[in-house]
């Protein structure tokens, strides 16, 4: 390469550099005053009360015991994953792209969550997997709705 051109992207490589330093350590305003400023609403930040999602757990006094308290978060808990694994089996077949090692097993684990549903898969997938042990990276797997 030319000595003049290593130069210049020498030069250049510095300039950016620089630039990306100065950009990071100006002082600016915040997003919410920049946008007010421009002619936006009044956007103040929310209040660490209306982002708060979880209720912190009630004072525990002595009528009240924390095990209420844990046996009503543990319902919800399960709940939400019962809703969970329901809307992921709900939505029908898949398709899965195997990646380098997995295995059948591997596969229905991560979609069913039970190792022992593989057969549902090399069933849809007799077409393209005539020897379940022969799982190939970058295949093309349909991962077929589970009826139980």
């Amino acid at each position: 390469m030319n000595k003049d051109v290593k130069t210049g992207m020498l030069i250049g490589l510095g300039l950016v550099t620089v630039a990306v330093v100065a950009i990071s350590i100006w002082p600016g305003e915040a997003v919410h005053q920049r946008v007010k400023r421009a002619g936006g609403k009044n956007l103040n930040p929310p209040s660490a009360e209306s982002t708060s999602r979880i209720p912190p757990p009630p004072e525990s006094g002595p009528d009240q015991s924390g095990s209420a308290f844990q046996e009503e978060m543990q319902r919800v808990a399960e709940q939400v994953i019962e809703e969970h694994q329901q809307a992921r089996l709900d939505t029908g077949p898949r398709i899965h792209v195997v990646a380098e090692g997995e295995t059948l097993t591997h596969i229905a684990h991560r979609h069913y969550g039970d190792a022992n549903k593989w057969t549902l898969i090399a069933e849809a997938n007799k077409d393209v997997l005539p020897n379940i042990n022969l799982l190939r990276p970058g295949m093309r797997l349909l991962i077929p709705r589970p009826d139980y």
